[in-house]
């Protein structure tokens, strides 16, 4: 059995050059935080605080 391997067309291969810096930092997140007012932002940012602050209590009860 033999796969067809696609190569990325052009278009594809620039949007995915264009998602990454040259140091690898994913730039779609921080177009994506930028394109959120402040109040959006910081819901966001309090959002994974929660959540982190929630596992850290799982831990510590197991």
């Amino acid at each position: 059995m033999t796969q067809d391997f696609q190569t990325p067309s052009d278009e594809a291969f620039a949007v995915e050059s264009e998602a990454y810096n040259e140091e690898g930092v994913d730039l779609t997140l921080i177009r994506w935080m930028l394109s959120l007012s402040l109040e959006e932002r910081l819901q966001v940012l309090q959002d994974n605080v929660n959540a982190i602050q929630m596992m850290r209590r799982e831990i510590t009860i197991r």
